[in-house]
């Protein structure tokens, strides 16, 4: 079974701000674990709000993979498999299904103090509360994406992550889905031929991957449906290498 190394690190979250609070800020993730559930191949003509006849190369929950331990060009995981992809078809996109719950650690600055991740005060429509005190840093379970619409049309939340669910509309997400759908484009497409199986090559960076929004020296306030601390987006650098 021939397994398609590093696919999981090119899936990375566009990042969903909501532009009406006064301090919108990135931090340092030192942990940063996903979970993917299903993931499919999306053939030439497929765009970041449609994935064309997709091929189903992965199912089923890939446990925690933490990619802040991920050096550059080394595989986080294996996940997917390679022998059901037919020769000659040639792909230009990935759609793949994650859990929206990460767990994550790290701090950000809220513009007036530094805001720790400190407990699981979030939920699936809430972001999570954090501690101005770094002793109380500690790895939390903190969900993905503002429960808005207008994100950006690469991603939308689904009801279930086993390729059964009911799917949002291109930029939607839900506060009662567990699950999202993350689509993206390879660096060049992807086509299979007789001894010639492509790879990918990933950088990583979680520098800037812990989100804050809220207002000044809100750390510790009281929290609203997208006020506090979320999972932001890790730097990607995918390339595929024949």
């Amino acid at each position: 079974m021939k397994k398609i190394k590093i696919i999981l690190s090119i899936l990375f979250i566009t990042l969903f701000t909501d532009k009406a609070f006064a301090v919108s800020a990135t931090g340092e993730a030192t942990a940063y674990k996903i979970t993917m559930t299903y993931l499919e191949l999306c053939e030439t003509g497929s765009t970041t709000a449609n994935c064309l006849r997709p091929l189903v190369v992965g199912t089923g929950d890939s446990g925690l993979i933490n990619i802040a331990d991920t050096t550059a060009g080394v595989a986080a995981a294996s996940y997917g498999d390679f022998t059901t992809v037919p020769f000659g078809t040639t792909y230009s996109h990935y759609q793949v299904t994650m859990k929206r719950a990460v767990k994550i650690k790290g701090s950000v600055s809220d513009g007036s103090n530094t805001c720790y991740t400190v407990s699981d005060s979030g939920d699936i429509s809430k972001n999570v509360v954090g501690s101005t005190t770094s002793s109380d840093e500690a790895e939390i379970t903190a969900y993905m994406a503002m429960t808005i619409s207008g994100l950006g049309d690469e991603i939308n939340s689904i009801s279930a992550g086993d390729g059964t669910g009911t799917a949002q509309a291109a930029g939607t997400v839900d506060d009662d889905d567990e699950f999202f759908q993350v689509r993206g484009a390879f660096t060049k497409n992807i086509k299979l031929e007789p001894g010639k199986i492509p790879t990918l090559q990933l950088a990583f960076g979680t520098s800037a991957a812990l989100g804050y929004e809220g207002s000044s020296g809100g750390c510790e306030a009281a929290i609203g449906q997208t006020q506090g601390l979320y999972g932001a987006k890790p730097d990607v650098t995918a390339t595929v290498i024949d």
